[in-house]
């Protein structure tokens, strides 16, 4: 049964981001939108992930496959990713190619850190 409510969770989890991505792609045109997607997807995986491993282990599984497999996953977009870098190569656009790819995961992990940091800021009070 347990394997059920996982599923349901990632689920729900990635119906909400995926709308968010949505939102996200109407208000911010271009690759930026999915940049935007990708960086906020890791900062909820960053949150969640560490507000889990500070919580009570009751339903840590359930909550984690509801918010950073399925929102965090269904938010972040990286197959969008992939064919906005693949237009790149075929356009020959080594710079954008360049700048866009480091940035994305630079700031990703920089995003993911500093989700898990707010996270601890916020059980703790700091």
């Amino acid at each position: 049964m347990t394997v059920v409510y996982s599923a349901i969770a990632v689920a729900v989890g990635a119906f909400a981001g995926g709308m968010v991505r949505y939102g996200l792609s109407k208000v911010i045109d271009n690759h930026w939108g999915t940049f935007a997607a990708n960086i906020l997807g890791a900062f909820c995986i960053g949150i969640a992930t560490r507000l889990l491993s500070l919580s009570a282990p009751a339903h840590q599984d359930l909550l984690y496959a509801l918010c950073a497999t399925g929102f965090a996953g269904g938010l972040s977009t990286w197959s969008t990713l992939a064919k906005e870098l693949g237009e790149m190569i075929r356009a020959r656009r080594w710079r954008e190619l360049m700048w866009y790819a480091l940035a994305t995961l630079a700031i990703g992990i920089i995003a993911a850190w500093r989700g898990a940091v707010w996270a601890e800021r916020i059980v703790y009070g700091l």
